[in-house]
């Protein structure tokens, strides 16, 4: 099979910001059907009744990463990635639900500020690798969970459509 190239680039503008808005969290087991065009982008999707949970995150503080890993000898490529965020105020109710999502195989949808919806861990999962409350020190430090999940995946994450993210109830 070729791998051809199919376009040019030219420079964008400068109306691109960085940073997570939003992640919704699902499941792996509760993800049901997910279609997906060849594109990248997810064209529709069938999860679990009441299985998507919405976060919302201090501004400026989360972040996702993928990086593409080759190995031009084994050829092959694959696509591990972190999504780290930050959570404001220890509390019961965040305790709780934070050892559910140590314990799971999830899948994320990530919002980032410029309004495009990712998929990430839609074939392999992600995971809780690092999960840390801190109360802080001074009064004007943090209060809260810093978490980081990881995933390793075949593709990159794949763009969520914006008439299935209204299907979907995030918009």
């Amino acid at each position: 099979m070729a791998c051809l190239l199919t376009t040019s680039f030219a420079l964008d503008c400068k109306d691109s910001i960085g940073g997570v808005k939003n992640i919704w969290v699902i499941a792996n087991t509760q993800k049901g059907t997910i279609t997906k065009s060849v594109s990248g982008t997810v064209t529709a999707w069938a999860p679990t009744a009441n299985s998507i949970f919405k976060y919302e995150l201090i501004k400026n503080t989360s972040m996702l990463e993928v990086d593409a890993t080759a190995d031009p000898v084994a050829g092959t490529v694959h696509y591990p990635g972190k999504l780290n965020i930050k959570m404001r105020k220890m509390d019961v109710y965040k305790r709780n639900e934070l050892k559910l999502l140590a314990h799971n195989l999830l899948i994320f949808i990530v919002l980032d500020r410029n309004g495009v919806y990712y998929v990430v861990g839609e074939d392999s999962g992600c995971d809780m690798v690092m999960g840390k409350g801190s109360t802080g020190t001074a009064m004007g430090d943090f209060n809260g969970y810093d978490l980081d999940f990881t995933f390793d995946e075949p593709d990159m994450p794949l763009v969520l459509a914006a008439g299935v993210a209204a299907s979907l109830g995030l918009v």
